[in-house]
């Protein structure tokens, strides 16, 4: 008589909830605390803002760097980076319009992209983007990073018939589910949309430029969520404050730096004056 093996049942307690995010072997003491810097913000929706000039791009690519080397997640950008970021997925408004121009055809619904009637438009996208999230979407999007530097183009709140709209709010709203990290900058807040992308932040980046440390941005990051309709957000628990320097070499990016990743018209740097002259 064969008896079966009973599989070894495991509960809630026995699971790392970062153990879909296993980190790299080998790192120095220094690397190790950069690493649970980003445990903190493994998960979620970012908003990143500040003024032009500020660092967003700088703090962004600097985040999906150290994810994709820390923890070998994927990432996925809006842009084309400079070769020393190494593999990427390109995720710009052109592959989201082909991915829903392909959903379109599959249904056997032909020029959806002309298509002047907004209803059906809007109807037909929000309905495809929710089956590609859940299918083909879910595989490409499973546990990596999503940086948007250009949100605006796809969330603009005066725009919120945008397809790109719908796409972006069918991923954020399963972040959870995913595991997913969604990076998005752009300058103002409020005009970005309420409904695909500000209902679903769990964190706020607000970027300035140092004006003590010369190459770098001062990020704030708070945990919380927007609260209604209303531009209240609400804090849970202390502000994160870091410092990201755009010159300086990284050891794991074989001593390239973060301005070496991506185009940036802030490595011509002037460094801060503290003393004022007539």
């Amino acid at each position: 008589m064969v008896v079966a093996e009973v599989p070894k049942l495991r509960y809630a307690e026995e699971i790392d909830e970062l153990e879909d995010f296993p980190l790299r072997q080998g790192l120095s003491w220094k690397a190790h605390k950069e690493a649970e810097f980003l445990y903190s913000i493994a998960r979620g929706v970012m908003l990143v803002t500040g003024q032009p000039g500020s660092g967003k791009d700088l703090f962004g690519i600097g985040v999906s760097a150290m994810n994709k080397y820390f923890f070998n997640r994927r990432v996925l950008l809006d842009f084309i980076p400079k070769r020393a970021f190494g593999e990427y997925t390109l995720f710009n408004a052109r592959v989201m319009m082909q991915e829903i121009n392909r959903m379109a055809k599959k249904a056997g619904v032909e020029g959806i992209e002309e298509s002047n009637d907004l209803k059906e438009k809007e109807e037909f996208v929000e309905d495809a983007s929710k089956k590609w999230v859940e299918g083909e979407g879910e595989v490409l999007l499973k546990g990596s990073v999503l940086y948007l530097s250009e949100l605006k183009r796809y969330c603009y709140n005066r725009n919120p018939h945008n397809p790109f709209n719908k796409f972006i709010g069918s991923i954020c709203t399963v972040w959870r589910h995913l595991d997913l990290l969604v990076i998005g900058t752009h300058v103002q807040k409020h005009e970005i949309d309420q409904y695909s992308y500000l209902a679903y932040v769990s964190h706020w980046a607000k970027c300035s430029w140092s004006l003590s440390r010369p190459d770098t941005t001062d990020v704030r990051i708070s945990r919380g969520a927007f609260i209604g309709a209303s531009d209240v957000y609400n804090v849970e628990g202390k502000p994160i404050i870091i410092h990201v320097d755009g010159n300086k070499s990284r050891t794991f990016l074989d001593n390239k730096r973060f301005y070496d990743l991506y185009h940036t018209k802030s490595m011509v740097n002037l460094k801060p004056v503290l003393r004022k002259e007539i």
